[in-house]
C-alpha cells in the first residue's frame, strides 16, 4: 500500500485532515486514546486542529466541570487525558508499569507497602476536598517516624505518588487559566462517582489496550505499540496472535517490520483513494497522532528532516503539516503570546499563506480575547 494513501487515511480517523473535525471532545479524546498532556499546552493546541468551533475554555469544562475526561499517568507513564468509558482499560493495563517506580523505592527504603494501605484510608477521610500535595504531603509526614529524617519528604512524595497512581486520589487543575497549574487532589471515587478503575483485570485490558490501538492507530508495527504503550513486544505479540482472526499482518515497502491493521479496514485501505487535494494544517507539541508512532514515524517527515521534527529522547516537536507530511514545526511564544513558525525549506507562497491564517486563528483559540474566526484548511 501507498504510505500517502495511509496517512490520509489516519488523519482522517484522526479528525485532522480539513472537514473530518468535531464538535465533541470526548469522541476527539476516544480517538486518540487520551490527549497526550506531559506539557500544560498539549491537549489544548491538539484539540486545535479537530474541534469546531474549539476554545479553551470547553477542555477545562469537560476535565472539572462536566467531568467526562480524566487526567491520568498512563501509556509510557506518561499524563493523558481519558474519556471515562476507557479510563480502566488505559489504567489497568498500565498500572503494574506505572508502580513499579513507587514500589522499587519503598523496597530500597524499608517503606512496607503494607504501610501505604493501613493509612490509605486515612488519608481519604483527610481528603475531604481539594488538597494541595503539601497538604497531603504533611499528613504523610507525620506517620513517617520510622524514616531517616532527610528521606521523609521524599518518602512522604513516594507514597502519595504510589496512591495517585493506584487510583485512590485524581489530579485536579484549580488555574483560572489555561497556561497556569495549580495541581491539587482529590479523591476519585467521590470526584468521579460513576467510574470503576478496577472494572478490567490487568490482563483483559491489555488486550483491549493492543485491540483499541490497532483500531485508532494501525496500520502501525508491533515496535509502534510497544513504543506508545511501554507494554513488552512479547505481550503485544502473544495478544495480536490471540487475535489472528481479526488482524491482518501486511508489508509496506520500504519497511522491514510488518504492520497490523483490523481486516475490516484493511478492506476499506484496499479500496481508498486519496482525496487528490492539498491542504495544511499545525499539530500540537507530542501531538497524539504522531507520538502514537516510533518505528514507522519516518512516514510524516522527509528523511533529511528527521531530526528537526523529533528531538534527541523521541518527543515530536510542534509540526506544520502540508498534505500529511511535515514542513515545519513552531512554538508558542509565551510572553507575547504568539507563534513562532520555523519552515524545513521554503515552500510555496499559497501555502506560506495558509500557514500565517492558521496561525492566527489558533493564536485567536489561545488568547481569549482575541475574535476567533474559522478555517478550513484547504489551498
Amino acid at each position: 500500500m501507498d504510505l500517502d494513501t495511509i496517512n490520509e487515511y489516519i488523519f482522517i480517523k484522526h479528525n485532522i485532515f480539513p472537514g473530518t473535525q468535531r464538535k465533541d471532545i470526548v469522541d476527539v479524546a476516544r480517538n486518540h486514546l487520551g490527549l497526550h498532556s506531559a506539557r500544560i499546552m498539549t491537549p489544548y493546541t491538539t484539540l486545535c486542529s479537530r474541534i469546531n468551533g474549539y476554545n479553551t475554555k470547553m477542555l477545562t469544562s469537560q476535565l472539572y466541570e462536566k467531568k467526562n475526561l480524566i487526567k491520568m499517568r498512563c501509556m509510557r507513564t506518561t499524563l493523558h487525558m481519558v474519556p471515562l468509558d476507557i479510563a480502566s482499560i488505559l489504567h489497568m493495563a498500565t498500572l503494574d508499569l506505572r508502580l513499579a517506580e513507587c514500589r522499587l523505592f519503598c523496597s530500597r527504603n524499608n517503606i512496607d507497602i503494607n504501610f501505604i494501605k493501613d493509612i490509605r484510608e486515612e488519608l481519604i477521610d483527610f481528603v475531604d476536598s481539594e488538597k494541595s500535595s503539601n497538604e497531603i504531603e504533611s499528613k504523610i509526614l507525620d506517620k513517617l517516624f520510622f524514616c531517616e529524617i532527610d528521606l521523609k519528604k521524599e518518602c512522604a512524595k513516594k507514597i502519595l505518588k504510589y496512591l495517585w497512581e493506584e487510583g485512590v486520589f485524581c489530579y485536579v487543575n484549580t488555574a483560572d487559566n489555561w497556561e497556569n497549574e495549580e495541581r491539587k487532589y482529590s479523591i476519585t471515587k467521590k470526584f468521579y462517582p460513576n467510574l470503576d478503575l478496577e472494572k478490567y483485570s490487568t490482563s483483559d485490558a491489555q488486550r483491549l489496550l493492543v485491540y483499541e490501538y490497532i483500531k485508532k492507530f494501525g496500520p502501525a508495527t508491533l515496535k509502534d505499540l510497544s513504543w506508545w504503550s511501554g507494554l513488552s513486544k512479547k505481550t503485544i505479540k502473544k495478544i495480536i496472535d490471540e487475535y489472528h482472526y481479526s488482524i491482518i499482518e501486511f508489508k509496506i515497502n520500504n519497511f522491514e517490520s510488518s504492520f497490523y491493521v483490523l481486516e475490516e479496514e484493511y478492506h476499506k485501505l484496499e479500496q481508498y483513494k486519496t482525496k487528490g487535494i492539498e491542504w495544511v494544517t499545525l499539530l500540537a507539541y507530542e501531538d497524539p497522532s504522531l507520538k502514537g508512532y516510533y518505528e514507522s514515524r519516518s512516514r510524516y517527515v522527509n528523511k533529511e528532516y528527521y531530526n528537526l521534527l523529533f528531538n534527541q529522547i523521541g518527543e515530536v516537536r510542534a509540526s506544520i503539516i502540508y498534505n500529511g507530511k511535515a514542513i515545519g514545526i513552531w512554538e508558542w511564544d509565551k510572553k507575547q503570546k504568539h507563534i513562532i513558525l520555523q519552515y524545513f525549506s521554503n515552500p510555496a507562497s499559497s501555502i506560506k499563506r495558509e500557514v500565517k491564517r492558521i496561525k492566527e486563528y489558533y493564536e485567536n483559540i489561545l488568547c481569549p480575547n482575541r475574535q476567533i474566526t474559522l478555517f478550513d484548511g484547504f489551498l
